[in-house]
């Protein structure tokens, strides 16, 4: 956890958010403006990144010194530095991301999957229209600084998608945050809990299945029905239960 002086000087850092595969893995890389090392904390470490920042007409990449440190433990800096009058709008910004990540896993918009390299992965999902215009309204707003980590495919330069790079910072809170010491002991196995990568090879098709239902916005619960109790049936007669299979929308919180 880093202190209240470490938090306050990251807040008015500029804060970049990168993908990593599993999503659980991405970081979140801290910058001063006057391109000088920030202060280190104890689950970060000090890289240099190239980043696209304004340059007079123009925008020109330039190496920066920078704390980078995983999502997990990001989100106690991002979410403090939203109070800090003085925070940097990159942080601000990443810090209403994480809220918003945070709402949408305490409402259940959890489902597992697989990752396209086969890591079990949890990700956000599915999305009401009303959830996808947030999320798209939240992606308008995001600072040039917050995705100044330009796409490395080789191409000319080029930054990334703000929907997509905050749909990837979604998904990298809803991966890490399951996932604790405790989790693996409660569960006895390390798929879905533990915190590094895990290949779950064969299950891919299960995990699309899955997804479909989720995406489609939809849940399979069990009903169990039971006959036999009432006053009119004999003593002797035992009861009988049924299990039927109920398809529910996950809007209905019954």
């Amino acid at each position: 956890m880093a202190t209240p002086s470490e938090i306050s000087e990251l807040a008015r850092c500029r804060a970049v958010f990168t993908p990593g595969h599993p999503a659980r893995t991405g970081t979140v890389a801290f910058q001063r403006t006057d391109g000088a090392a920030p202060q280190s904390i104890a689950t970060g470490s000090v890289e240099t990144l190239a980043v696209a920042l304004p340059d007079g007409d123009g925008i020109d990449l330039v190496e920066v010194p920078g704390v980078v440190v995983p999502v997990q433990e990001a989100l106690p800096v991002l979410t403090r530095a939203r109070a800090d009058a003085h925070a940097h709008l990159a942080v601000a910004f990443w810090g209403a991301a994480a809220v918003l990540a945070f709402q949408f896993v305490a409402r259940g918009l959890l489902p597992p999957g697989l990752s396209p390299s086969d890591h079990d992965a949890w990700r956000v999902g599915p999305l009401s229209a009303e959830d996808v215009d947030r999320v798209r309204r939240l992606a308008a707003a995001m600072p040039p600084e917050a995705h100044a980590v330009p796409l490395d495919d080789g191409a000319p330069l080029r930054l990334p998608e703000p929907e997509r790079l905050l749909r990837g910072f979604l998904d990298a809170v809803a991966d890490a945050l399951p996932r604790s010491p405790a989790a693996t002991l409660v569960t006895g196995v390390p798929a879905y809990t533990a915190r590094p990568p895990l290949t779950l090879p064969g299950q891919h098709a299960l995990a699309t299945e899955v997804a479909a239902v989720h995406d489609a916005g939809v849940r399979l619960s069990p009903r169990i029905e039971v006959t036999g109790l009432e006053d009119t049936v004999p003593d002797d007669t035992p009861p009988t239960f049924r299990a039927v299979l109920q398809v529910r929308s996950v809007a209905d919180r019954r």
